[in-house]
């Protein structure tokens, strides 16, 4: 079972789990965000067991499908932007180390397709595709980042 279908199921079952799910998407993306461990405690009693990130996703996508209109259902500009931070920080350690021949001969063109599936993401409002395609997007670029360093005649 996914984290959506469990989640589903709990807030079909609980009404304490509703209330507390309709007072955080009316708050906010991050407020239903940060109240993911309780969601996913509850979970776990019940012998499903999800990661943080599967559970924001899915307390999102329901937020989109049951409650529409509420805050939590809107695109999270900042919460996207947070995470592009991290990851381009991550990067930086990589690129970092370059020298500059090697950043000559940095190639980052494998990063197009994800960057483009990240901005679909955004423009469709859905978090989990977001996520997963910048996931990509970190990885082409650290891969492009040590095969720069690695390339023969490098620095």
């Amino acid at each position: 079972m996914n984290a959506t279908a469990a989640l589903y199921g709990l807030l079909k079952a609980e009404p304490e789990y509703r209330r507390l799910f309709k007072r955080c998407c009316e708050i906010s993306p991050a407020r239903i965000r940060s109240q993911a461990w309780q969601f996913g405690d509850e979970l776990l009693g019940r012998g499903y067991r999800f990661n943080q990130e599967e559970l924001e996703d899915a307390l999102l996508t329901l937020a989109r499908k049951v409650l529409p209109e509420t805050s939590a259902a809107a695109w999270d500009s900042e919460w996207a932007d947070q995470l592009l931070k991290h990851a381009l920080a991550r990067m930086q350690e990589h690129y970092a180390g370059l020298s500059v021949e090697e950043e000559l001969a940095l190639d980052l063109s494998g990063q197009g397709p994800h960057h483009d599936r990240m901005v679909s993401a955004g423009l469709e409002n859905d978090p989990a595709a977001f996520r997963a395609a910048l996931r990509e997007w970190e990885r082409a670029g650290v891969e492009a980042l040590k095969s720069a360093q690695t390339r023969p005649g490098a620095a």
